[in-house]
């Protein structure tokens, strides 16, 4: 088995490892080789050849089998059209190390800030002011998301600590749409924290609402917690809310989280206690900073 890279940055991004991984995989039973293993260097696709890698995405399928069944939700309560862009973002205090303004991530051209309760407990303690229960269902504006030369009015973004709020048990539709703010498109992995998704959809280009949905796969979609939306491309989304909670949602790009790229989902608690969020644990283990502590320090503090 071999495998490298998959890159869709600009092609003027190219200083990382171009390395090839390889592993053998070994056989238990009665099988034998036909002939022996070779390296496969001519034959893997070059690592920005996004055309190989948007072909094998599309084929991937769930079994849907009576052993694994499929249940993709068909009546939608609620759907959100969320766009994932490169973004300025403005300094008005002077901390920038150049100009007036910085480079961040947004989902509907919010950049996520970190608060300093978690989103967690402000919620289950009911404390105020640690968030806000206001994340738009769709872009403030809409424009051609995978056009060249953007304007720049487009791209500044404003920063919050915005969630969504879904009632238990709500189906949820959700449409990932890639844009070319700063000319920065790119795959984005989306993963979300607490659940499995359906994905029912992809494809190149701007989403349509009146023909892409008509070609949606509602029988065998791959059923996953972290799916790309697509370079100048968008991915749609289904899954029944049915754990309560706050549930984390972010870019698995490193980079793209700690610009702004995540939003949080909290989903309320049911009518029973099975279909509720569970209490805190009696001791909740505190945060240790663990540079400043060896490994001893911190398994004992955590044992009291």
């Amino acid at each position: 088995m071999a495998a490298q890279r998959f890159a869709t940055e600009d092609l003027d991004f190219t200083k990382f490892a171009h390395l090839v991984a390889t592993a053998i995989i070994q056989y238990k039973g009665n099988y034998s080789l036909t002939s022996p293993p070779t390296f496969p260097i001519d034959t893997l696709p070059f690592y920005h050849d996004y055309s190989a890698a948007a072909s094998f995405t599309q084929q991937l399928r769930s079994l849907a089998t009576e052993e694994h069944p499929v249940d993709v939700p068909h009546n939608v309560t609620t759907r959100m059209f969320i766009t994932a862009s490169l973004n300025d973002l403005s300094c008005t205090d002077d901390s920038c190390y150049f100009g007036d303004s910085k480079i961040a991530t947004s989902l509907n051209n919010i950049s996520w800030v970190d608060p300093s309760v978690d989103v967690l407990q402000a919620y289950y303690r009911n404390i105020s002011g640690v968030y806000t229960a206001d994340f738009p269902d769709f872009p403030p504006v809409m424009f051609n998301f995978t056009g060249d030369d953007l304007p720049s009015s487009l791209t500044e973004a404003a920063e919050g600590t915005a969630v969504k709020v879904l009632d238990y048990n709500e189906t949820v539709e959700i449409v990932f749409q890639g844009t070319n703010l700063l000319e920065g498109s790119e795959y984005h992995p989306m993963h979300m924290h607490g659940y499995s998704f359906y994905v029912v959809g992809l494809g190149l280009g701007n989403f349509d609402n009146e023909t892409d949905p008509k070609v949606y796969n509602l029988v065998d979609p791959p059923k996953v917690n972290t799916f790309g939306v697509p370079k100048r491309g968008w991915v749609a989304i289904r899954f029944r809310a049915d754990n309560p909670g706050v549930w984390f949602w972010h870019c698995h790009i490193d980079r793209h989280m700690s610009w702004g790229m995540n939003t949080a989902f909290i989903v309320k608690n049911g009518d029973s206690e099975e279909t509720s969020m569970r209490p805190p644990p009696s001791y909740m283990p505190p945060c240790i900073d663990s540079k400043d502590n060896s490994y001893d320090e911190i398994d004992q503090t955590l044992k009291k």
